[in-house]
């Protein structure tokens, strides 16, 4: 055994953008480890071997009554250097419990039905983590800036959560704050300007004609950020290009709010130089942004997602991100017709092929001697684009052009697609690495590619792992 940790995976949520880490271990590995921290942790409600000790500087709730949670024979709250609590279930947490975690490092109260947090919990001076999400209290106490030391803070799905504290510019070693659907939480104290340690903002709304954007100016940790959009603004207060961390970034244009067809604000958006994920949500405009296939960009981004853009019905461009390994494109409503174009043939028939498709020429691709569109690209997601019809598929004579399409695509999905008539098989006869195919709630697909029933299931009976079904 060389882990501790077995098949560990990277789990994403169903937005594709939000994920997390997902391990096995083993049953004797993990008993060990019990036994080894019987003196050291308490759990209350869960499964296995729990420890009686009065003594335990962790203790995680899973469920009790009240008094079973809250007393002080179960444990000497003092002593705690973490407290969790995961009761999915409405519970009234005692005053004095803040004021007896005096030495507590990790707070966590997730979805306990809180609907208020008293002022005693600003003399958790030790706090580091302090997770509070998907509770329905409307406010934070001003107190909670006196933790000095707080470096997280999760209000993630606080949806009446109505603002944050005035004083939030006193948290000066805060690194994460995930309030992402926190959908009251529309006004961002000026003082976060003073959090430049900050490395995580999942959300952060920028009202239409306001210099909201400033306060990003001096927050150059940042790793990953979530920008509401409520109307036409100018990028260029928040130096975006000169973040030079940002990994992670989301744009998400509010579909209460009226942009022209064109919006300025999205060609005055200057890219983090190093960003490697991007999510455009609900994009007004008729073509995607100039500068997100640009070389620098095309080089960089791995991850792209475009979900429910307004106005786009062609996607020409994207063939040009030589560094994308996954494009997920969700409820892209105007989109009926995908071409060939998709793949940059086109250009590659009217032009030397090796010529228009030079922003590829750096690419690191085995295929050296041929043009390569989307050459490091591995998942291919099509979610519930409603009108989509017909997938161009090559011609004879596109075959003969030297391109390569996809060549490293491993999993292709399409999901609620129910108008879409039929595969482009010579496209995916040119991807040898596909392994998964994955049609779900594609009547006509269903139809026509269903295992022994369908008309053309040879057509895509080499791909080891086809999965056809009427659910999502």
């Amino acid at each position: 055994m060389r882990s501790f940790f077995q098949e560990i995976q990277n789990v994403e949520d169903y937005d594709g953008f939000h994920e997390y880490l997902k391990c096995k271990m083993h049953d004797i590995v993990h008993d060990f480890a019990q036994f080894l921290t019987k003196n050291e942790c308490r759990a209350l409600g869960g499964v296995g071997r729990n420890s009686s000790s009065e003594r335990a500087r962790h203790l995680t709730i899973l469920k009790g009554t009240e008094e079973e949670m809250f007393s002080s024979r179960v444990v000497d709250f003092g002593r705690l250097r973490s407290f969790l609590a995961f009761l999915f279930e409405r519970v009234v947490v005692p005053q004095n419990l803040f004021c007896s975690l005096k030495c507590a490092r990790t707070l966590v109260l997730c979805n306990c039905e809180l609907v208020e947090i008293p002022a005693e919990i600003g003399r958790l001076i030790h706090l580091r983590h302090l997770d509070l999400s998907m509770n329905p209290f409307v406010t934070l106490p001003e107190a909670i800036c006196d933790l000095y030391y707080l470096e997280t803070l999760d209000i993630n799905h606080c949806k009446k959560l109505s603002c944050l504290p005035q004083r939030i510019k006193g948290l000066v070693h805060l690194r994460h704050l995930f309030n992402h659907v926190a959908d009251e939480l529309r006004q961002i104290p000026q003082g976060l300007w003073k959090l430049t340690s900050l490395c995580s903002l999942t959300r952060f709304i920028v009202r239409s004609n306001s210099d909201d954007l400033a306060i990003l100016k001096d927050l150059n940790q940042l790793e990953r950020l979530h920008i509401v959009i409520e109307g036409e603004v100018d990028f260029g207060s928040a130096e975006l290009g000169k973040k030079i961390n940002i990994r992670k970034m989301s744009l998400f244009f509010s579909f209460e709010a009226h942009f022209i067809e064109t919006p300025s604000c999205i060609e005055s958006v200057e890219p983090p130089p190093h960003l490697e994920r991007l999510a455009l949500i609900g994009y007004p405009g008729t073509q995607l942004p100039s500068w997100l296939v640009t070389k620098s960009h095309a080089n960089n981004l791995t991850k792209l997602i475009i979900d429910r853009p307004r106005n786009i019905s062609s996607l020409l461009a994207l063939w040009k991100l030589s560094s994308l390994e996954k494009l997920i494109l969700y409820r892209v409503e105007e989109l009926e017709y995908l071409g060939k174009e998709f793949f940059g043939v086109t250009k590659a028939l009217h032009e030397n092929s090796r010529d228009a498709l030079d922003t590829l020429s750096n690419s690191e691709s085995s295929f050296s001697s041929e043009a390569v569109a989307f050459p490091n690209l591995r998942k291919l997601h099509f979610r519930h684009v409603l009108n989509w019809t017909n997938w161009e598929d090559l011609s004879e004579d596109d075959e003969k052009v030297a391109v390569s399409i996809m060549p490293c695509l491993e999993e292709l999905k399409i999901w609620n697609s129910e108008k879409l008539k039929m595969l482009p098989h010579r496209i995916l006869r040119k991807i040898p690495s596909l392994k998964i195919l994955d049609i779900r709630r594609c009547s006509k697909l269903r139809d026509r590619y269903s295992d022994k029933t369908g008309d053309d299931w040879i057509k895509i009976s080499y791909i080891p792992r086809v999965h056809i079904s009427d659910k999502c």
